[in-house]
């Protein structure tokens, strides 16, 4: 009879083992897969790249420096997207859309109302746009905005087009 509560015991510990460790292993792989083990550590790999580019971009616009942090939050100057106002909001996308566009290798960007920029913000978009097409880092940027009046002049990289009642007419024209 002792013999028999002996072995009981004995199996009972080894079956009390075995699910320990398999608790064990699966707190391991509850560990791995939360927010700040493997897909935290696949975002970071991710978000390198494109934080790196926006400080690119930020030095050579001198803008607020763009971040988008590990729980996906945008932030520009350290502040956050919704509170920044409409042209920061502008900038920022733009910004984004570039940052995008590079480490995609599409080359392309496409930024509409670039108008609610003021005259010194339209000046370092094309000034950038201008720096990026010189680089190679851009081969197409198509830029849409109300203007009062024609642009004046602007680098090789830049071609301009006036559009009035959705057909484009020729500079001299719309002059």
């Amino acid at each position: 009879m002792v013999n028999i509560k002996v072995t009981q015991a004995d199996e009972r510990t080894v079956k009390a083992l075995s699910a320990h460790e398999s608790v064990l292993a699966w707190n391991e792989i509850a560990d791995a897969l939360a927010p700040n083990g493997i897909p935290g550590e696949m975002l970071a790999e991710a978000l390198t790249p494109l934080n790196e580019r926006l400080e690119d971009s930020a030095a050579i616009t001198e803008w607020a420096q763009v971040v988008v942090t590990k729980d996906m939050q945008v932030q520009a100057g350290g502040r956050s997207y919704a509170l920044l106002s409409e042209s920061e909001k502008w900038r920022v996308d733009a910004m984004l859309a570039e940052a995008i566009s590079y480490l995609s290798k599409i080359k392309l960007l496409v930024l509409d109302r670039f108008d609610v920029l003021d005259l010194k913000g339209r000046e370092g978009l094309l000034a950038w746009l201008d720096i990026l097409a010189q680089g190679g880092e851009i081969d197409t940027a198509l830029i849409f905005g109300t203007l009062k009046a024609l642009p004046q002049s602007f680098s090789q990289n830049i071609e301009t087009h006036w559009l009035e009642n959705g057909v484009i007419v020729q500079l001299k024209e719309a002059a």
